[in-house]
């Protein structure tokens, strides 16, 4: 029988999990935390200090691990793991009055650590704030382009509970929230479906081009996107929002009070519009001219023989506040048309909304998407056993800690390639 020998923590590639476990707990900022944690356990038993819990806690994302009691089985058997960790191997007695070697922590040690984490949310808070920071002092381009979007996350619990007291078993925060798809068959005949969520909404904004978290919030399933997007952008700090040129977003966040928020911002707003107009309605008269547009700002001249012909888009003016338009070279026409976007600013984005630039913008929308899909895939949000909002957004939080730390770990090294891409 062939014996294999002891492994080597990093001289061996194939242990490359690990090696991202030390990569990340190099990279997160995690002094505060540990330093209050420490103090809050002042001279207690001390078999499992705080600084080895944390590292067992932040290896649990690393590992996919989906439970506590997966984490458990990875430690006992993984005894490089437990050395990254720090755990010691160390004597514990039974009721019985038995000895025995125990190896890793107890579900009920993780409980505990775990209860004392939640009561240190702003101390986590803050470490995402500073890799934010982080990156936008060293990522070239950082935060020019974001994207936002919301994200049902379901509660473990299936509905509410009856007894309403909190006890870490019951979600008692959690409601319901409706959504409405609506497909185009073969057909073209379109049909409506609806589903009911139970749970919460991950309110998400990302920069669409490095795909990685810049602010986010945790609320009730209920709560309208447009709300909180209004209070994650007030909250922008004045270097973020001069470092912005576009906000993208889907139909759902169209509304003038938030594009006007996010113009006060000067930024840009980059979002798809909702036809609100009668459904007889087409076309619309531009003041006493002979302009027409449509609800998603495509803009035509009228001659005199009633033909409408379709104008292209010549840039914005910024003294004027207007969109210009001209006929397209085939007409052989020079005449240049300005419309103000004060006549409607959903309508008249300062990117015009027919225009290719607008078209090449909006599909980076996307990369907020993958950065959903690998919420649930790779951070394991799409079968999880949470319940609670605290905790929830407890673990949304360290998701994004994990993801911003290997981040900075590629970029000090200057892997600038695929910095979200993490995951083995």
């Amino acid at each position: 029988m062939n014996r294999i020998t002891q492994l080597s923590l990093f001289e061996n590639h194939e242990l490359g999990d690990l090696e991202k476990l030390n990569d990340v707990l190099t990279a997160l900022p995690d002094e505060n935390l540990l330093t209050a944690l420490e103090e809050e356990r002042g001279k207690g038993r001390n078999d499992y200090p705080v600084h080895t819990m944390w590292r067992a806690f932040v290896a649990s994302f690393v590992f996919q691990h989906r439970s506590v009691a997966s984490l458990i089985r990875e430690l006992k058997r993984n005894s490089q793991l437990r050395e990254l960790c720090g755990f010691q191997p160390h004597f514990s007695r039974s009721q019985k009055g038995k000895y025995r070697v125990q190896l890793a922590p107890t579900e009920a040690a993780f409980s505990r650590f775990l209860k004392k984490l939640l009561l240190h949310q702003h101390l986590l808070d803050e470490m995402f704030t500073e890799l934010v920071t982080n990156l936008y002092e060293t990522l070239d381009g950082f935060g020019q382009t974001l994207a936002l979007d919301g994200k049902i996350i379901p509660s473990y619990a299936t509905k509410p509970n009856k007894k309403v007291e909190y006890d870490g078993r019951r979600d008692t925060e959690a409601d319901f929230t409706l959504k409405q798809y609506t497909t185009t068959t073969a057909n073209g005949e379109k049909i409506t479906k609806k589903k009911t969520w139970f749970g919460y909404r991950l309110h998400l904004i990302v920069d669409a081009n490095y795909e990685l978290p810049v602010a986010y919030e945790v609320t009730k399933a209920s709560e309208g996107e447009p709300t909180v997007a209004k209070r994650l952008i007030k909250h922008f700090s004045t270097s973020q929002a001069k470092q912005c040129d576009y906000l993208l977003a889907d139909r759902g966040y169209d509304g003038a009070p938030l594009l006007s928020l996010i113009e006060s911002k000067e930024i840009i707003p980059i979002i798809d519009i909702k036809n609100q107009w009668d459904k007889d309605t087409l076309t619309k008269q531009y003041r006493d001219t002979d302009l027409i547009y449509t609800y998603n700002g495509a803009v035509s001249y009228v001659d005199g023989k009633g033909n409408e012909i379709k104008l292209a888009y010549k840039g914005y003016d910024k003294k004027t506040d207007s969109l210009r338009y001209g006929f397209k070279p085939q007409y052989q026409d020079n005449r240049l048309f300005r419309i103000k976007c004060e006549e409607d600013r959903r309508i008249f984005n300062k990117v015009a909304r027919d225009s290719f630039k607008f078209k090449r913008i909006y599909k980076k929308r996307t990369s907020i998407e993958r950065v959903n899909g690998r919420i649930d895939r790779d951070y394991l949000f799409e079968n999880h056993t949470i319940r609670g909002k605290k905790k929830l957004n407890l673990f949304v939080t360290m998701t994004f800690l994990i993801m911003l730390a290997f981040a900075k770990d590629k970029i000090s090294k200057n892997h600038l390639a695929h910095l979200t891409a993490w995951v083995a």
